[in-house]
């Protein structure tokens, strides 16, 4: 009788930690192109290029060609942690992404995923779920510390 008291238990715990999954997490692991931000204009489209991925271990990559480095993309690094629908982050180097409290995040079913500024709602970028290029990744990439004058993505 012990020992079916504890299956039950257990069958009840399993059921209901999936059951309080955040669909989110899930959602936000992959690979991401940005398809649209309040920095890319006629003016630039040529110039901003930005990929990120989003690992199941909470890290993410950040490959990201802007204004000041038009040549070839950097590369950051670092953690990420969704809570609710709100997503996080640190780079590597412990400074946080450029919206302090962390973005609003949201997917639709078209693969798109949003990402509004809590603090800032105008602030809002869109990501459509790709595969990143290799020469992205390893072929025009360099390493890359954050500092105050880098506009980030993230």
């Amino acid at each position: 009788m012990a020992a079916a008291l504890l299956l039950s238990v257990v069958a009840m715990t399993g059921c209901f930690g999936k059951s309080s999954e955040n669909p989110l997490i899930k959602g936000v692991v992959g690979q991401w192109h940005l398809k649209s931000s309040p920095l890319i204009n006629d003016d630039t489209t040529d110039r901003i290029d930005v990929y990120v991925e989003f690992k199941e271990d909470n890290t993410f990559d950040l490959y990201q060609k802007d204004m000041a480095t038009p040549i070839y993309y950097n590369h950051y690094s670092g953690t990420y942690l969704i809570t609710d629908k709100i997503i996080t982050g640190k780079y590597s180097d412990g400074k946080s992404w450029g919206a302090a409290d962390g973005y609003q995040a949201s997917i639709n079913m078209a693969g798109q995923l949003t990402l509004t500024n809590v603090n800032l709602t105008d602030d809002v970028s869109v990501y459509e779920k790709t595969t990143i290029p290799q020469d992205v990744i390893g072929g025009s990439t360099r390493s890359a510390a954050v500092d105050e004058t880098s506009h980030r993505f993230l």
